[in-house]
């Protein structure tokens, strides 16, 4: 797979979902530590705020990009989501998610300052995760042909 435009604008779409999480963890996370202490909750309440903030921008940048495409339809959206959230899915349930949970939850134990602590974890998780979902966009375009 050449590095083309739609490489750039798979990578584009996960970074803008990860600009939607780095928005919503902290704000999350903050208000959760005004209620209580532990670092359980709060570490948790890292993972919800990433998963909603990074879905709805990542599913608003790809319909921009198709859209600019003019490939915007339900049935393009739809199979993209498709063949992009089974491989999301695994990939933050078995990587970004502890990555996220455990690096902040012992920073946090550690050194007792949670919004830095958070964003170290979110870095880290979402490094990981961004080599993961481009070894999968590789291989299932060179297995498939589809490209995201």
């Amino acid at each position: 797979m050449k590095m083309d435009r739609r490489v750039v604008d798979f990578n584009k779409e996960i970074l803008f979902g990860e600009i939607g999480a780095l928005i919503s963890i902290p704000i999350i996370t903050y208000f959760v530590s005004l209620f209580s202490k532990n670092a359980t909750l709060i570490s948790s309440a890292a993972v919800i705020g990433s998963i909603a903030g990074a879905s709805f921008f990542w599913i608003f940048m790809r319909a921009y990009d198709d859209k600019k495409r003019h490939e915007l339809s339900f049935q393009t959206l739809a199979a993209d989501i498709g063949y992009f959230t089974p491989a999301a899915f695994i990939s933050t349930l078995f990587v970004y998610y502890p990555v996220l949970f455990f690096v902040s939850r012992y920073l946090i134990v550690h050194k007792d300052v949670i919004f830095s602590s958070v964003i170290i974890a979110q870095v880290m998780a979402f490094s990981l995760f961004l080599l993961v979902m481009n070894f999968y966009h590789h291989y299932l375009y060179r297995i498939t042909g589809t490209d995201l």
